[in-house]
């Protein structure tokens, strides 16, 4: 049952992190998210609570997300989180590679259908809970 769970966005362009962010309550009312635009901020976030499941994009500014990868993956708690990477540059990237790190699914921002990455969000957090 999906009632309460915590998805954490990590992106750093505001207005997309926004618009997906409120589609995404729209199609998953009872989902509570909260959003980090570097990977300072997303520690900070996943120190304070766990969450259920991290979507994230690859590019975040001067840094990227797979560094953070590596720092979640040294931690057994954290490593067991589900992850979802949405990036442009997500058709480039291979699922095999990543999914030591706990991607279970990647999107590329310019082509993905938004229900589907709802489908794979539902998917993944009733599974978690």
């Amino acid at each position: 049952m999906i009632d309460n769970e915590l998805v954490l966005i990590i992106e750093d362009d505001w207005q997309f992190a926004d618009s997906l962010v409120s589609s995404l309550k729209n199609a998953l009312q009872k989902v509570r998210f909260i959003i980090a635009d570097n990977s300072e901020s997303a520690m900070s976030e996943i120190n304070q609570q766990v969450p259920d499941l991290i979507l994230a994009d690859l590019h975040l500014g001067n840094q990227n997300f797979l560094t953070l990868l590596n720092e979640l993956a040294s931690y057994p708690d954290t490593l067991k989180i589900p992850k979802i990477i949405l990036s442009s540059s997500g058709a480039a990237l291979k699922l095999a590679d990543l999914e030591k790190y706990g991607i279970k699914s990647i999107y590329d921002k310019k082509t993905y259908l938004f229900q589907d990455l709802v489908v794979t969000i539902e998917g993944l957090i009733s599974r978690a809970s």
